[in-house]
């Protein structure tokens, strides 16, 4: 078999050296590591984009979500609603108090929420002055499903120091308008 040599940067070639040590040898972890690359810009995608998504998936997990379909998570939230609206969106609220409290500021949860919530089309959060409106847009969101997550907003931006001022919600749709919380 012929061999090649490729060029790299010193600090980059002792750590992999230094993980291949654990895995085999230099010679099999770089062969990998060249056949992983490969498959994947086969697909359209770079290692960055795989490196970024995986983050998502082990952020999301460590947190405690699971991955579900959508069409069972729906439904299931219709069954539920139609039987205790009340505790499902004191549910959803206090859940996003608690999504609010671990990322800490509005720039991380909106922007990890992009991530999570893979069918909005648009989630906007969008500052003017000291007020915030946020906008999530979903076609497949049910009515019911619209009002849980706005209870999840409100519960994340209650925690982060706002209020809801007003709030529209239906079916796909979910803006609501926030002022920092007074005293």
């Amino acid at each position: 078999m012929q061999r090649k040599l490729l060029a790299a940067r010193l600090d980059l070639a002792d750590k992999i050296s230094n993980l291949a040590l654990r895995k085999g040898t230099l010679y099999d972890y770089i062969n990998d590591i060249l056949e992983q690359t490969i498959k994947i810009e086969s697909m359209g995608l770079s290692l960055k984009e795989i490196y970024d998504e995986m983050s998502i998936f082990k952020s999301a997990k460590d947190i405690g979500f699971v991955l579900l379909p959508e069409a069972l998570v729906l439904g299931l939230t219709k069954k539920a609603f139609e039987k205790d609206d009340t505790f499902l969106k004191q549910l959803f609220y206090e859940n996003g108090q608690w999504y609010g409290k671990y990322y800490g500021n509005i720039t991380s949860f909106s922007e990890i929420m992009k991530k999570y919530l893979w069918s909005a089309s648009e989630l906007d959060v969008k500052k003017s002055g000291k007020n915030i409106t946020l906008t999530c847009l979903g076609t497949s969101f049910s009515d019911e499903y619209s009002q849980l997550l706005s209870q999840f907003f409100e519960g994340a931006m209650e925690s982060l120091g706002y209020v809801a001022k007003s709030t529209d919600v239906a079916k796909s749709i979910i803006r609501i308008n926030f002022h920092p919380k007074e005293g």
